[in-house]
């Protein structure tokens, strides 16, 4: 009966999440300039659709190239919100899991360690990220390196000049401090779903379980794998839930109920936006800049 109402409240909370997404989103990308929310919140549902049907996170690009063409923002600086959005995302995520592993005692020590040594590396990425806009002189010159025509080396350089102009909206403090609060949030939720589930199937998640064993999934969907990470899924939660006291068989439950319940309704929303982004853009354009991003 439970895991019925959970089913329910999935599309729910799922509309909620991503919405939250897409507001954190826009409110970095329209500082280009302005633009209707609800082309940012099309071009998520599309991404994240694209994510649970096709390899590699090509949604990343596709929601970039969507929100590009629709709002009228250069598609580097979009890419590169995105993009470090995605960095910002793992930072995050990390860092809310390695508190959270001083609040449970069920957790390997080898393990344990491991997830202290990925949390510098990930900080210097980040570090790199924000600085590289205070280096761009000499990213410009990048370009006039390579053995390129003229053509080639103009479209590098718009290129750079868009990306660096993304990470630069984050150097914002109040906007990066906004952005980082419903970070917060959005895995929070996630997590809140992992628990619902796990108590639908019998078992039990605590808080800091349902936080590392969120961070376990989001870093796995960073390594481009199948669609929809099928079968990469089910083994961090067969390796890790078990961990915690749930059974391997319904850990693998678990989670695929979570990528269904997902795919329905990013299935639902991603169509639909598909739909209405063509025509707002144009069939034959959208589909002729989705190819030249491929």
């Amino acid at each position: 009966q439970f895991l019925g109402l959970e089913c329910l409240a999935w599309p729910l909370i799922s509309m909620v999440a991503l919405s939250i997404r897409a507001v954190r989103w826009h409110q970095v990308v329209r500082r280009e300039r302005p633009f209707a929310f609800s082309n940012t919140f099309w071009a998520t549902a599309i991404g994240y659709l694209a994510n649970n049907i096709l390899p590699a996170r090509a949604g990343e690009v596709i929601r970039s190239v969507i929100l590009g063409l629709s709002s009228g923002v250069r598609k580097s600086l979009v890419l590169a919100t995105a993009l470090t959005e995605r960095i910002i995302d793992a930072g995050v995520l990390l860092l809310m899991a390695v508190v959270m592993l001083q609040f449970t005692d069920k957790f390997p020590a080898s393990i344990r360690e491991s997830w202290f040594l990925l949390l510098p590396i990930v900080a210097a990425v980040l570090l790199v990220v924000f600085l590289s806009p205070f280096i761009e002189g000499f990213l410009h010159k990048i370009p006039q390196m390579l053995p390129a025509n003229a053509g080639i080396k103009e479209k590098l350089h718009g290129l750079i000049s868009g990306m660096l102009d993304g990470i630069r909206v984050f150097h914002n403090v109040p906007l990066l401090g906004v952005f980082l609060f419903t970070t917060v949030v959005i895995w929070c939720i996630d997590a809140t779903v992992f628990i619902m589930l796990a108590m639908s199937l019998g078992s039990v998640l605590t808080i800091p379980q349902a936080i590392i064993f969120a961070a376990a999934l989001g870093f796995a969907s960073s390594i481009p794998s199948t669609p929809g990470f099928v079968g990469v899924f089910q083994a961090v939660a067969v390796i890790l839930l078990p961990i915690f006291g749930i059974a391997a068989d319904r850990a693998f439950l678990l989670v695929s109920i979570a990528q269904l319940m997902g795919l329905a309704t990013t299935g639902c929303l991603g169509g639909f936006g598909w739909f209405v982004m063509q025509r707002r853009i144009g069939a034959a354009r959208l589909e002729r800049e989705l190819a030249g991003a491929d």
